[in-house]
């Protein structure tokens, strides 16, 4: 099926265009955005689990490859973006605050954590961290083209000594597949599907 339906693509010009920033006022604002556009945005507190052992968490590079296919296949006039340092659940944000001894920042509904304090407990650079990120999206089974778009797009900001990870997903001209496997978002969710009719639902926003 994943052969059919990419043979049936239709070439598209649209130039892409940047979604998030990596200025604090854009990073805000992607914040606050992603409060309304829901399926076009996730927010991670990080990589690292809340439990006291703090390890990281096994599952996490996968979900954002499968977070990354899901809006990049919400059509060639979408951008999103994944921001990693925001916690999108207060409990969350008291948590990490206890466990890290940092103070959040609040922006709409939502609290910057930060990656920082996570780099500090695993005791690596900022660089080794992103490249945690990069190396996992680098080596992950998602398509080839969009994998390429999103690892020149991962940008770092200090943001206020933080530290904010964000991943852009600019509109793309093919659907995206993780092996072969689709995903979608469904609101604020990212899911997989099986249905032929869904799959050639999404297949034609292409």
């Amino acid at each position: 099926m994943k052969g059919l339906i990419q043979q049936q693509f239709i070439p598209n010009d649209r130039n892409p265009r940047a979604f998030i920033g990596n200025t604090c006022p854009d990073i805000d604002a992607a914040i606050r955005r992603s409060e309304i556009e829901l399926g076009n945005y996730e927010l991670k507190q990080g990589i690292l689990t809340l439990s006291n052992a703090r390890e990281i968490d096994s599952t996490i590079i996968q979900k954002l490859v499968n977070t990354i296919a899901a809006i990049a296949n919400n059509g060639p006039d979408s951008a999103g973006g994944i921001i990693i340092g925001v916690a999108d659940k207060e409990s969350d944000a008291i948590r990490i605050e206890e466990l890290d001894g940092i103070k959040s920042i609040k922006v709409g509904n939502r609290n910057v954590v930060g990656i920082k304090r996570e780099a500090k407990v695993m005791g690596i650079s900022l660089e080794k961290y992103v490249a945690i990120i990069k190396d996992g999206i680098k080596n992950s089974a998602l398509t080839e083209s969009i994998k390429m778009s999103v690892l020149s797009t991962i940008d770092y900001s200090n943001y206020y000594d933080l530290g904010i990870i964000t991943i852009n997903i600019l509109p793309q001209k093919e659907m995206a597949f993780v092996g072969d496997d689709v995903y979608w978002r469904n609101m604020d969710s990212t899911e997989k599907t099986q249905d032929a009719k869904k799959i050639a639902i999404l297949a034609k926003r292409f």
